[in-house]
């Protein structure tokens, strides 16, 4: 969209963060961001689709306008309700990421109550995020064996009845492309249970572009079959760049629209929710280090870098570092698109590491 600083000063000035305090955002996000997971043209007015809509005390149809944030305390932070309270007027969901299934299908993790308390006192969704990142090692044995998959099924129920959540999230990344049929299956069997119960099955998933059966990373969703089961299919739009490989952006514009196109026709868009990022990566001879949007932006200071694009790069010990990370302008020129394709709404991975200037541009 070519958004100058000019342009979004501008908007922001005009905006403003409602009840979030002059200043809030960088205490709030100083304490967390040492957590770091590595993980058209359209007017303004129509990215105001994600700003939130107000949810029922209890599930009654997922409505549009979902803005939904990945959470993580992690489940003792004694500051973790005071930074969802920054966020009280932006977003109406959140998926705290603090239970690990095992390859018996035992769920476990630790919960924080007063977070829970939060969310239910702003009548917001909440997603209790299930994951393994060791991937097809537990996911194999886990999908073969019925008493597995039964035992995953009745713990994640009985974690959902517990606290009070909305619904579950699958974030189970890493699944063998030969388990793709045996997933689509397992996803089917507990979305038919967890609606019985008036629960949401929601699923995180890598972003793809085509249909790959055969590809390590992607070839085990089958997103038509999952989202025929499931509530939602939330994008993981990110790391297009990575870790692993060369420097570039995290997730491209381009990049994000094709992820959107393939997703669109295979999937109904009021299924779909886009994953956007908060982070960023600054690649060196040395390696490859995550980036909160704080991060990024002391470092451009530091060696007196411009950050349009969300990319600079500076020399330090005689070395070249490349960083692409996400900011206001960025965030938002996926938005458009994502608003464009009219679906469901958007999930930030992850609450506390972003550009605090997106809240403004999107209310204002």
């Amino acid at each position: 969209m070519g958004w100058t600083l000019a342009a979004l000063m501008a908007l922001l000035m005009a905006g403003g963060l409602g009840d979030v305090a002059p200043g809030a955002w960088t205490s709030l996000t100083a304490g967390v961001d040492h957590v770091l997971l590595s993980g058209t043209r359209v007017t303004l007015a129509a990215v105001r689709r994600f700003v939130p809509v107000a949810a029922p005390k209890a599930p009654s149809g997922l409505p549009p306008g979902l803005v939904l944030g990945y959470f993580d305390d992690p489940a003792t932070d004694p500051d973790a309700v005071a930074l969802l309270a920054s966020y009280r007027s932006v977003i109406n969901g959140i998926i705290p990421f603090w239970y690990t299934v095992a390859a018996d299908g035992s769920v476990t993790g630790d919960t924080n109550p007063a977070v829970l308390a939060y969310a239910r006192r702003r009548h917001w969704y909440t997603l209790a995020l299930v994951r393994n990142m060791a991937g097809a090692s537990v996911f194999g044995p886990l999908l073969a064996s019925p008493a597995a998959k039964q035992r995953a099924v009745a713990d994640m129920l009985a974690l959902v009845e517990k606290y009070g959540y909305s619904g579950i999230n699958l974030d189970w990344e890493g699944i063998a492309p030969s388990d793709r049929a045996a997933f689509s299956a397992f996803v089917a069997t507990l979305a038919k249970i967890f609606h019985a119960h008036h629960y949401y099955v929601t699923l995180s998933v890598p972003a793809e572009t085509t249909d790959e059966p055969d590809n390590a990373w992607t070839g085990a969703y089958d997103y038509r079959a999952l989202g025929r089961s499931a509530d939602l299919l939330i994008l993981m739009a990110y790391d297009e760049h990575n870790v692993a490989s060369a420097a570039g952006p995290i997730a491209a514009s381009e990049w994000v629209k094709a992820v959107l196109s393939y997703a669109i026709s295979t999937v109904a868009p009021g299924k779909i929710v886009l994953g956007v990022p908060g982070y960023g990566y600054d690649w060196s001879a040395a390696g490859t280090m995550a980036l909160s949007w704080r991060q990024a932006e002391n470092l451009a200071e530091q060696y007196h870098r411009p950050t349009g694009g969300g990319h600079f790069t500076y020399v330090a010990g005689g070395q070249l570092h490349t960083v692409w990370f996400e900011n206001a302008e960025t965030l938002l020129q996926n938005l458009t698109l994502a608003a464009g394709y009219e679906v469901r709404g958007m999930a930030l991975w992850r609450l506390g590491i972003e550009d605090p200037k997106l809240w403004a541009l999107l209310q204002s």
